[in-house]
């Protein structure tokens, strides 16, 4: 019994602990609508083997490749993207790789735009969570690039695609960041913390619904839908 109770008790603080982690970050980090820079030419980070991998993928299904990226110019950031577009237009990925305080980090995105106003997101990575509203995500984690494009498509069978914009689209993916960020202050969310409202944080609702929709919620709806008792 004193075992059992050693357990919980330590699975109590465990959890504690992560829930104060995760809720703290939100109320600590600062988020950018546009936190990339183009590195200067030899300064590239190097892809990670996942990145490469992906990147080579997304070359043989015929993506345009956009841009070569940096995520955040702190210390704490290396971070890698690569932007890539279908020659269509109808939809952008990112691959990256990299570190954020020296924790590895990797994930591929694929992002749609419908005529009625959604944007489907389909990725590979679990931590990251749209609270907005303005993202439908779905997540598959482990699936590689192809596969998790094939798991897009299937998406996208059910809206009328809208293209973004042929002679820009990568900035169709900072105009998808900057309505997440209004709907964030919109709902009381997060806050602007500068005039030209391109920096925000969450407030401390906005933490807490970040932290049960990111780990209580997607996870249970995940775990539902492999077992083939929810779709999406």
């Amino acid at each position: 019994m004193d075992d059992f109770l050693l357990t919980l008790a330590a699975i109590g603080i465990l959890l504690g602990g992560f829930f104060i982690m995760i809720v703290g970050v939100c109320l600590w980090e600062k988020q950018s609508i546009q936190p990339f820079y183009f590195p200067d030419p030899g300064q590239e980070y190097p892809p990670v083997h996942a990145a490469t991998k992906a990147n080579s993928e997304a070359f043989r299904l015929g993506f345009d490749h956009g841009c070569l990226c940096h995520f955040g110019k702190a210390q704490m950031y290396k971070v890698r993207f690569d932007f890539w577009t279908t020659p269509d237009c109808s939809t952008i990925a990112t691959v990256s790789g990299g570190t954020i305080l020296n924790i590895p980090n990797k994930a591929i995105w694929f992002f749609t735009k419908s005529t009625d106003g959604r944007v489907l997101a389909t990725t590979n990575e679990i931590g990251s969570q749209d609270i907005s509203g303005v993202v439908e995500q779905s997540t598959w984690s482990n699936y590689e690039f192809e596969a998790l494009y094939q798991k897009h498509q299937a998406r996208l069978e059910e809206i009328a695609i809208e293209p973004f914009e042929a002679d820009n689209p990568v900035a169709g993916y900072f105009e998808i960041r900057k309505k997440q960020a209004e709907q964030l202050v919109k709902h009381s969310d997060a806050y602007f913390l500068d005039e030209e409202e391109l920096v925000w944080r969450y407030n401390l609702k906005g933490a807490l619904k970040f932290y049960f929709i990111s780990q209580w919620v997607r996870p249970l709806k995940r775990g539902l839908r492999s077992l083939g008792l929810v779709k999406g």
